[in-house]
Order: C-alpha cells, then sequence, then structure tokens
C-alpha cells in the first residue's frame, strides 16, 4: 500500500535527522534502513548544497558518491572503502566505464580513477567548470559544461576528441545544464540559449540544430533532454516554452506543453513526468496533453524525478523528498531529514540512495 514517508525533523541550525515519528507501519512506503554522515558536520557551510547522485556499480556491490568538498568516496559492504580528493567542488555524479570511475570535477578537470582502489589513471583538463554526469558510449566520454561546451573525450587516455561549442545567450540564464544523451547513434545536446542540437557522436558535427526556446529574451535554458531507443522523439525542458517533443530524426517540432520555468522530466510508459516552477505535471507521452498536476508551492522548484515502483521521487529543491503516485499525482508523504535535498535519489528494485544536502547518505528500502 502507498502512503506516508518516514517523517524526520532536527533541531534549529542543525543537520542531523529527527527521530521518527509515530506514523502506523501500513502509512509508510518507506523507511530508513541506513544513514551515513560523509561529510563532517563541522565542515558544513551554512547553506550547504549536494548535487551528485549517488552510483552504483552493475555488480550492486560498490556505490560511489562525490560531494562539494571534492571527495569521492567508494562505499563497500557499508564501510568507506576509498577516498579520492579532488581540487575543486564534485558537483555531477561519477560515470562508469568497466574499471574506470569518471569523475567530472567543478574545476574544470575529468578524473579517471580505478574504481576498485581509488587509484588516477588519468585526467584531462577541459578548463570549464564540468555541471553533469559523463554519458559513456563507445569508447567516448561526452561532457557538458556550465560554458556551453559538450566534450568529446576517450576513455582510455583522456584525450579530446572533439567540442561542439554554443555562446551563451546575453540574457539570464538558469544555473544547471543538460546531460548529453546518446542514442539512435546519436548526441543529443541542449544549451541555455534554447538550442538543441543532434551531434554525431564520432566527429560533433551537428546533423540538425532546432531552437526549443523563442530566439530572444531571458532565461531560454533547456536544461534537460530525453531521447528513449524504443521512441523515434526528443523530448526536452525549456524554461521558457515549457515541454517540447521533437522528431529524433530531423528536429521538427511535434507538441509542445507549457510549463513555466520547466527544468526536469522523465519518460515513464506511456507519460511524461516534467516539473517547473511551483508544479509537477504528467503528461501524455503521445500528444502532450495534462493529465495530472501536483502544486509545491510558489517559486519551489523541483529535482530531477525518479520512478520507483509506481511513485514518482522529486524534491522540492533544498526541501523534502516527495512520494508522488504516477498514475493519478496524488501526494504519498515525504521525508525530511533536516537540510532536505538538491539531487534526484538512485533508485532500485526496492531501495533508494539520496544524499542530504548536510552531507548524510540514506538508504530508504520500500515496505511491501
Amino acid at each position: 500500500m502507498l502512503a506516508l514517508l518516514v517523517a524526520f525533523s532536527s533541531l534549529p541550525l542543525s543537520h542531523a535527522p529527527r527521530p521518527p515519528g509515530r506514523a502506523s507501519q501500513i502509512d509508510r512506503p518507506f523507511f530508513v534502513s541506513e544513514m551515513q554522515h560523509l561529510v563532517r558536520q563541522d565542515q558544513l557551510p551554512w547553506q550547504p548544497s549536494e548535487t551528485a547522485t549517488p552510483v552504483l556499480d552493475e555488480a550492486q556491490t560498490r556505490l560511489y558518491v562525490g560531494t562539494h568538498d571534492g571527495k569521492v568516496r567508494c562505499r563497500f559492504r557499508g564501510k568507506t572503502a576509498w577516498i579520492y580528493q579532488t581540487k575543486g567542488a564534485i558537483l555531477a555524479s561519477p560515470g562508469l566505464a568497466g574499471e574506470t570511475l569518471l569523475v567530472p570535477g567543478g574545476d574544470g578537470i575529468l578524473y579517471a580513477l580505478n574504481r576498485f582502489t581509488g587509484a588516477l589513471r588519468w585526467q584531462t583538463d577541459v578548463h570549464e567548470e564540468l555541471t553533469t554526469q559523463p554519458t559513456v558510449s563507445e569508447g567516448r566520454a561526452f561532457l557538458m559544461s556550465s560554458e556551453q561546451s559538450i566534450t568529446a573525450v576517450d576513455v582510455k587516455d583522456g584525450k579530446v576528441i572533439w567540442k561542439f561549442h554554443r555562446d551563451p545567450p546575453g540574457g539570464f540564464t538558469i544555473r544547471g545544464d543538460a546531460r548529453p544523451v546518446v542514442s539512435h547513434g546519436t548526441v543529443f545536446a541542449a544549451f541555455a540559449d534554447g538550442t538543441v542540437a543532434a551531434l554525431g557522436p564520432v566527429d560533433g558535427v551537428a546533423r540538425w540544430t532546432r531552437q526549443a526556446s523563442a530566439p530572444a529574451g531571458d532565461y531560454l535554458d533547456v536544461d534537460w533532454i530525453e531521447a528513449p531507443e524504443s521512441d523515434s522523439r526528443v523530448y526536452v525542458a525549456s524554461a521558457k516554452a515549457g515541454v517540447v517533443a521533437l522528431d529524433q530524426a530531423s528536429g521538427e517540432q511535434l507538441w509542445a506543453t507549457a510549463l513555466p520555468g520547466a527544468n526536469h522530466l522523465l519518460v515513464d510508459g506511456p507519460r511524461v513526468i516534467a516539473g517547473g516552477r511551483g508544479e509537477v505535471q504528467a503528461l501524455d507521452r503521445l500528444s502532450g496533453k495534462t493529465l495530472w498536476t501536483l502544486q509545491l508551492g510558489r517559486d519551489r522548484y523541483p529535482t530531477q524525478p525518479v520512478i520507483m515502483s509506481g511513485l514518482v521521487l522529486v524534491a522540492r529543491d533544498r526541501g523534502p523528498l516527495l512520494g508522488i503516485d504516477a498514475q493519478t499525482g496524488e501526494p504519498r508523504g515525504e521525508f525530511d531529514p533536516g537540510s532536505g535535498f538538491s539531487q534526484p535519489v538512485l533508485a532500485l528494485p526496492g531501495v533508494a540512495y539520496v544524499l542530504s544536502n548536510g552531507g548524510a547518505l540514506f538508504s530508504l528500502g520500500l515496505l511491501p
């Protein structure tokens, strides 16, 4: 039965979890199975923020977590196996490429680590703040930077293969970038000037570019892109235009649904779950028709939605993690460790991992 998440609270100015409340067992689809402070509490800034979702290896034995203090940690059998210190904050999740862990640094360096030992294999300085998880495909890692560049790097040695750049727009933009997506033999990328591009993975040459947002004004950003292999459409979240579906072969617009400040989306079966300024929506995948809307509060932006056992898991940025019924949009409860969340969860069958802004790693189990 879907129900309320375990409730926590904290003392004023504290980032420690509150003791659990007295909700009945049937009123909780989740329980906290483990909590571990990764970042020392005496080293937290005034308003801490953690934006890099944990990454689990294919064997589901090693969990990799990057934090704003510049550390990447390997958790193995409930303990920290190794820690690697980078030169800047880690803003985005590491990527896995065989036995190599690719860590995108806020210092502009891509670090390639032995994922078992944490030893540095190579590093490449692209001289641009790396803001999304690397996308790995056929021996290449595709990186997005805050300078609006897509860089392709050889996973073996870190050699830069090509770079595709768009000049940032002249007006105001939103902090955040779209992770490149590889699908249909194409690298799909999106930029702060409202452009969506289909690039050749070998040479970075544009096969097409389309303007998803109006060509002028402020907040044109396209901050999320999905291109499922099973679909002929590319779905993007445009802060100006809302949710837009494009033909993956030509870039032609197929439908658009208004959602002010759209910044994230997820394709889930017949639905597209999207978040924007103050709300989360579910749209019909074929037509873009709105199926349900959940209000989050004025100017409260959601994190990237994740589906887990029929629940949409999404956090109000710097606020609680919400559970939402994927079919109806009905809220099923929330979980807040005191400092809130600024990242999506890592969801697996029956368990979800999430790092709070206070640097605490939670393992949330799913009740039957």
